[in-house]
């Protein structure tokens, strides 16, 4: 048995495939959703799931909630399939779940997570051949946020999840309480021509945002939020002025010098982008968290959702949040510059869950110190206003 890592991806054997779920209690079930080219529910396959237990052509779940999935007989118009596991009340799954295929297994655990559904696996045509991903990608508020995001009709989840309600929060990123009216900004990088990656805690409340790009205000509308990784993804229909490459290898290095861009204390400071340096200080965050690096270039209220760059130039994390540093020094202790940005792994899963596929940096590039670095992304930065 061969263990896969989140992000990993590996061809499949065989037309048919066998998954089965295990870790999980009695109110998680599983859902199979069929998605096309778009990224939108694919007619010819409507959602299957272990409640209702209907059938398709290419697939069915059978008893003990095990999936049996005939790739040679998905419809043509199917271009992914995503397994997902959701707990009925939408509460958080707060366990280890592992998937099993053949001689693969891929392992998330749930326990300090607020998620109520997560997606594990995903089936997906690349050049005439099916591939599989081990994903992990967790939603907080369950599978009607998945549904959602994909266009599916809201009252095949209803059929699942008969009181559908919110979880409660473990997790506060500041924010949720602003008054209606108030403002709040924060800082994004485009990922693409008209979609702009930022924290979920920045768009948190917002009726509207409005993304400044290349010295003019654009209206933008929110296409998903996900508070667990404090991800959200902006959509705006004029074209931006330029777009971030990832790095090629996202594993990151402990010690080495990255550039955090962004747009802090606005108001204050002016409405130009700052740049700051620094380097990796820690490959995971408070309590072992792995889905985030800490850093210490310097930020500031504002900086949260700009881009975290390499000195080659090429986007390796977001900024997110610093260590509470007056609750730090009342308990006597004294730390500067503790600052935590999201893995570039993770937010590629994220993005690949929409059909998105940011462009990629070239192998072994070359290193071109911070001012250039700052120079090649100021027009990939985007400052970001919202009025709750």
């Amino acid at each position: 048995m061969r263990d896969l890592v989140a992000g990993e991806r590996t061809p499949i054997s065989g037309e048919r495939i066998f998954a089965f779920a295990g870790g999980g209690g009695h109110n998680l079930a599983l859902a199979l959703i069929a998605l096309g080219s778009d990224r939108r529910t694919a007619s010819a396959f409507p959602p299957l799931d272990s409640v209702t237990r209907e059938m398709r052509p290419a697939a069915r779940f059978e008893d003990g909630d095990r999936l049996s999935l005939s790739l040679d007989a998905v419809p043509a118009e199917v271009d992914r399939l995503q397994l997902i596991a959701f707990d009925r009340e939408t509460q958080p799954i707060a366990r280890r779940l592992t998937v099993e295929t053949g001689d693969l297994r891929f392992g998330v655990d749930l326990h300090d997570r607020p998620d109520a559904a997560v997606i594990l696996i995903e089936c997906y045509r690349h050049q005439g051949a099916w591939r599989m991903a081990a994903n992990g990608q967790g939603f907080a508020m369950g599978l009607g946020a998945i549904a959602g995001a994909h266009g599916i009709d809201h009252g095949w989840v209803q059929r699942l999840i008969p009181r559908l309600r919110p979880p409660d929060r473990e997790v506060d990123h500041g924010g949720h309480d602003r008054p209606r009216g108030g403002t709040s900004s924060g800082s994004g990088v485009a990922i693409d021509r008209h979609h702009i990656l930022t924290n979920a805690h920045v768009v948190e409340d917002a009726r509207i945002v409005t993304v400044h790009a290349a010295g003019r205000p654009i209206d933008a509308v929110t296409v998903f939020a996900d508070p667990r990784n404090d991800l959200a993804l902006l959509r705006v229909e004029a074209p931006l002025p330029a777009t971030a490459q990832f790095r090629s290898q996202v594993g990151l290095h402990l010690g080495e010098d990255i550039v955090a861009l962004g747009f802090p204390l606005q108001g204050l400071l002016g409405t130009g982008p700052q740049a700051s340096a620094g380097n990796i200080a820690a490959l995971c965050g408070i309590g072992n968290d792995s889905t985030v690096f800490q850093f210490t270039a310097p930020i500031a209220s504002g900086n949260s959702g700009g881009p975290i760059l390499d000195m080659a130039g090429h986007l390796v994390g977001l900024v997110s949040s610093s260590l509470n540093l007056d609750r730090i020094r009342q308990s006597g202790a004294s730390a500067e510059n503790i600052n935590f940005g999201i893995k570039g792994a993770i937010i590629l899963s994220f993005l690949d869950s929409f059909g998105i596929e940011p462009p990629f940096a070239r192998p072994d590039p070359a290193i071109i110190g911070r001012a250039a670095v700052v120079r090649q992304a100021r027009d990939t930065i985007a400052r970001i206003s919202c009025t709750c």
